[in-house]
């Protein structure tokens, strides 16, 4: 699969359990963080910001052997669980470089990590709110695919928000999937521009 990186496209793989290795263990360990990215002492880790709320940061991580997987960096102090409900977490670690760091150090109130970090497996894909037909812009396109989408998923959307708290238009997404896997399938193009045959699933991220 191919993902963004700061602007740059890389061919990656998605992460598995039997992937992590006492040497991530060690760049968790000595994680720190700076202008909203994580940074590690292997110079071959890349890392980019995906996403916030009011209790915690997702960072998109492939490692040196261009595996990715997802970084949660919490803040306990306003932490209710919201979790990766169908996917897997690898891990759950205390790092000691990201207590009492502020996600914005010009903020005077807003999310300060306590230390606390989940990884878990990479979801690719775009909010309910809406789906791109092409990831690097928006298109006029987005808006007749986000409706069909919408339409096929909604009766499992409504059973998300019936049976857990606070979903809503950004904490489900439509994830792009192999041909392989389950899910509807679309036109859509790739990081590197090309249009290719997908298949579209839900896939809640953030759910209590």
């Amino acid at each position: 699969m191919l993902v963004t990186m700061n602007g740059d496209v890389v061919e990656v793989s998605k992460a598995v359990a039997a992937d992590f290795t006492p040497w991530h263990e060690e760049q968790f360990a000595a994680m720190t963080y700076a202008d909203r990215s994580l940074h590690f002492t292997d110079p071959r880790w890349r890392c980019t910001y995906l996403g916030k709320g009011e209790e915690k940061a997702a960072f998109l991580v492939c490692d040196h052997q261009q595996r990715v997987f997802v970084v949660e960096v919490i803040d306990e102090r306003t932490y209710l669980n919201g979790r990766f409900v169908t996917g897997t977490y690898f891990l759950e670690r205390r790092v000691v470089g990201l207590s009492g760091v502020a996600f914005d150090r010009r903020a005077l109130i807003g999310l300060r990590f306590t230390g606390l970090v989940k990884v878990r497996e990479f979801a690719d894909g775009y909010e309910w709110a809406r789906f791109q037909w092409r990831p690097d812009r928006r298109s006029w396109l987005d808006h007749p695919m986000t409706g069909f989408l919408r339409l096929v998923y909604g009766g499992r959307f409504d059973a998300y928000r019936r049976r857990y708290r606070d979903v809503h238009e950004r904490n489900v997404l439509f994830e792009v999937r192999a041909l392989r896997q389950s899910g509807v399938p679309v036109l859509a193009r790739d990081a590197a521009g090309r249009v290719r045959l997908v298949r579209i699933g839900l896939q809640p991220i953030d759910l209590r």
